[in-house]
C-alpha cells in the first residue's frame, strides 16, 4: 500500500513537473514573441509614415520649384515690359493647368493691377495683405515668401499665395503673386491611402496649417488655427525629420506623427497614423494566440488528470511536448536585436530571389556591408553600446531601402541586402547612398554620441551562372576588397 501510494505521489509530481516545464515555456515564448510583434509593427508604422513624408516632401518641393520658376519667369519680362501681364499670363499659365489658381500683379502701392482671371471690374487694395507687406517692407531681400491661406478677394477660392517681389532700377515697384488652391494639396493627399483615421498635413513655420487632408471633415478646425509651439517640428534645436507619439494638434487625437522640415520654404510636412489601426491586426493576433493557449492550457490539464493514472503513456508523450517546444521557437526568424532578417530567413529569401530573377529574365543584385573597426566600439565602449549601433544601423538602412528589398544579418556586424530588380549600376547607387548615410549619422549613446562607417561590397548576379553560394562568395570578396584598400567605400565585384 506505501509503496502504491509512494508511486502516485511520484507520478503526481512527474505530471506537475511536466506541466510546468510545458506551459511556463509556452506562455514566456508567447509573451516574448507578441511583444516581439509588435515593436516590429511599430517600427514598420514608423517607416511606413516616414516613407509617405519623403513622398510628400518631395512633391511639395517640386510644387513649390514649378512656382517659383513660373513666378521668376513672368518677373523677368514684366522688368522687360510693365504693360505685358496679361499676354504673358495667357502664354505661361496653360501648362501649368490646375496648379495655378491665378496669377496676379500688385503695384507699389498695392492696388491689384493685373490677374489672369476676369478683367477687373474695379480696383482691389491688397496692400493690407501680408504677402505684400513683407516684400515691401524688406526690400533688397528677393525671396520666395509663403503666405497662409486667404480667401482671394477676386479669386473668391482659398489658396495659398507664393509671391516675389519686383525690383525696377533699385526700387520697390510690386508683387507677383501665384495663388495655388489649398484644395490642390488636400485632393493629392486624399489619394494616399492612410487610413480611416489617419492625417496628413502641411503646416507653416509659422504653426499655421496650410492644407490637411483626413477622412473627417477637417475645414471648420482649421480656419483660425495656430499649432501649439510644443510641436518638435517647431523647435530649431530638434532634427529636420523625425518621429513622436501623442495627440495630434488639429484633431486632438492619439498618433504616430512622422515630420519633415522644409526650412527653405518656412513648411513642414506631418503624416500622422493612427495606432488603433496599424496596431488592429497585431491586437487580434494577440487576442487569438492568447485564447489559444489559454484553450491548450486547459487541455493539458484535463490531459494531465489522465496521465496521473497512466504514468507511462505520459512518459512516452513527453518527446512530442518538447519537439512542439522547440517548434514554437523555430517561429522567430527575424533577428532579435536588430529587427533584420535572421540568417537563415535571409539565405532562403536569397535562393527564392535569385530562382525568380533566372526565371523571369530580370537582373538581382546582393550587397554586403561591414561595420569599419567594429571591435573597437565594443572594446572602448561595451558590448551594449555595440548592440546599440548595431540596431541604429538597421534603423538606418530600413529607411532607405525600398518595401521589396530584403536587408538581413548575417552574422555579428555583417549585414546583407538583396536588391531585386536591380542592375549592378543601380546597386551601386544603393549602396553609396546606405554608405553615405551611415557615415553622416551621429548614434547618441550612454556613452556619447559614436561615429561609424562600413565597407560595402556589391555583385550583381550572372544570369545562367550565379548560384546563391557564388554570388555571396562574389560580393563577399568586393567585401574583403573595400576593407583592404581603405574602408569607408563601395567596390564592386567583378563579372568574370
Amino acid at each position: 500500500m506505501f509503496r502504491r501510494r509512494s508511486t502516485e505521489a511520484q507520478a503526481g509530481l512527474v505530471v506537475i513537473a511536466a506541466l510546468l516545464a510545458t506551459l511556463v515555456p509556452m506562455w514566456a515564448i508567447l509573451n516574448a514573441w507578441l511583444k516581439h510583434e509588435s515593436e516590429l509593427v511599430e517600427q514598420a508604422a514608423r517607416n511606413d509614415a516616414m516613407n509617405l513624408a519623403i513622398a510628400f516632401e518631395e512633391h511639395v518641393h517640386s510644387v513649390v520649384r514649378y512656382a517659383d520658376a513660373l513666378i521668376q519667369d513672368v518677373r523677368e519680362e514684366l522688368v522687360k515690359d510693365p504693360d505685358a501681364f496679361q499676354a504673358i499670363a495667357k502664354t505661361k499659365l496653360p501648362r501649368y493647368e490646375t496648379l495655378v489658381g491665378q496669377l496676379a500683379l500688385i503695384d507699389a502701392e498695392g492696388w491689384l493691377v493685373g490677374t489672369s482671371l476676369d478683367s477687373l471690374a474695379k480696383k482691389v487694395d491688397l496692400s493690407d495683405r501680408e504677402h505684400f507687406r513683407v516684400h515691401r517692407d524688406n526690400l533688397g531681400q528677393d525671396q520666395l515668401f509663403v503666405s497662409k491661406p486667404i480667401l482671394g478677394r477676386v479669386s473668391g477660392i482659398w489658396s495659398i499665395q507664393l509671391t516675389r517681389p519686383v525690383i525696377k532700377d533699385g526700387k520697390f515697384s510690386g508683387v507677383v503673386v501665384l495663388s495655388i488652391p489649398v484644395t490642390f494639396f488636400t485632393d493629392f493627399y486624399k489619394q494616399i491611402n492612410i487610413g480611416s483615421h489617419g492625417l496628413i498635413a502641411l503646416v507653416g513655420l509659422d504653426r499655421v496649417p496650410r492644407a490637411a487632408a483626413s477622412s473627417i471633415n477637417l475645414d471648420a478646425r482649421l480656419d483660425g488655427m495656430v499649432v501649439p509651439g510644443d510641436r518638435p517640428y517647431f523647435d530649431s534645436t530638434k532634427p529636420d525629420k523625425g518621429f513622436y507619439r501623442g495627440p495630434s494638434a488639429i484633431d486632438h487625437l492619439d498618433r504616430l506623427t512622422a515630420y519633415r522640415r522644409l526650412k527653405e520654404a518656412g513648411l513642414v510636412v506631418i503624416v500622422q497614423l493612427s495606432p488603433a489601426e496599424y496596431l488592429a491586426a497585431s491586437r487580434e493576433r494577440r487576442q487569438f494566440l492568447t485564447f489559444c493557449s489559454a484553450a491548450i492550457s486547459i487541455l493539458l490539464l484535463a490531459f494531465a488528470s489522465f496521465l496521473y493514472f497512466a504514468t507511462q503513456r505520459h512518459l512516452k508523450n513527453t518527446g512530442a511536448l518538447k519537439r512542439a517546444h522547440d517548434s514554437l521557437r523555430e517561429i522567430i526568424s527575424i533577428d532579435v536585436l536588430t529587427g533584420a532578417r535572421s540568417r537563415r530567413d535571409f539565405l532562403e529569401a536569397l535562393e527564392s530571389e535569385l530562382g525568380r530573377a533566372q526565371r523571369h529574365g530580370t537582373p538581382l543584385s546582393l550587397v554586403m556591408l561591414d561595420i569599419d573597426f567594429f571591435k573597437q566600439v565594443n572594446d572602448t565602449y561595451g558590448h551594449p553600446i555595440g548592440d546599440v549601433v548595431l540596431k541604429e544601423l538597421s534603423s538606418l538602412c530600413s529607411a532607405v531601402l525600398r518595401t521589396h528589398d530584403v536587408f538581413g544579418r548575417l552574422g555579428g556586424e555583417e549585414f546583407g541586402l538583396i536588391l531585386p530588380h536591380t542592375d549592378g549600376e543601380g546597386a551601386v547607387l544603393v549602396a553609396e547612398k546606405l554608405r553615405v548615410a551611415v557615415e553622416n549619422a551621429v548614434i547618441p549613446t550612454d556613452r556619447g554620441p559614436i561615429r561609424i562607417t562600413v565597407s560595402v561590397g556589391v555583385a550583381s548576379a550572372i544570369p545562367a551562372v550565379d548560384d546563391s553560394s557564388s554570388l555571396i562568395v562574389r560580393a563577399d570578396d568586393a567585401l574583403y576588397t573595400a576593407k583592404q584598400t581603405g574602408r569607408n567605400r563601395v567596390c564592386v565585384a567583378s563579372s568574370g
